[in-house]
């Protein structure tokens, strides 16, 4: 890592090289903390379910976390804060434009075939009441 303001001198080896492993850790789960969603939104083709909020603030942070980085020169850093930035910008492409062909998630889907049974109950109670009217009127017709 590069030379860091905030940085202590610390002489002790094993203090830097636990801080070394650690930073390395860190920032393997940064990148990786990514990836399923952004699976889940590509495979969906949409993100209206993810604050758009907590999206443009995410972006900013990365952003910033990015400039501070760069100027500090601490180049593993900036390769989480980086994957962070285009995953953001993934799922806010995906959240303002959604694909029209996205796939519904299983519970939408649970909920449109509801709909649709509740329709063909709703239509066969109709036409079943119609019939019943119809054939009261041909019986009222035959009497008189």
């Amino acid at each position: 890592m590069g030379d860091c303001s905030t940085k202590t001198n610390n002489e002790n080896p094993n203090v830097e090289l636990f801080m070394t492993i650690l930073v390395n850790i860190g920032n393997v789960l940064s990148v990786v903390y990514n990836v399923p969603q952004m699976w889940r939104t590509h495979k969906l083709k949409k993100a209206d379910d993810i604050s758009s909020h907590f999206l443009w603030m995410r972006l900013s942070a990365g952003i910033i976390w990015s400039i501070y980085c760069i100027y500090y020169q601490m180049w593993y850093v900036i390769i989480s804060w980086t994957t962070t930035i285009i995953s953001t910008t993934q799922i806010l492409y995906y959240k303002y434009y959604p694909s029209p062909l996205a796939q519904m998630p299983l519970i939408e889907l649970e909920e449109r075939g509801q709909r649709q049974q509740e329709k063909e109950k709703e239509k066969e109670e109709e036409e079943r009441i119609e019939m019943q009217l119809l054939q009261k009127n041909e019986n009222m017709c035959l009497y008189h």
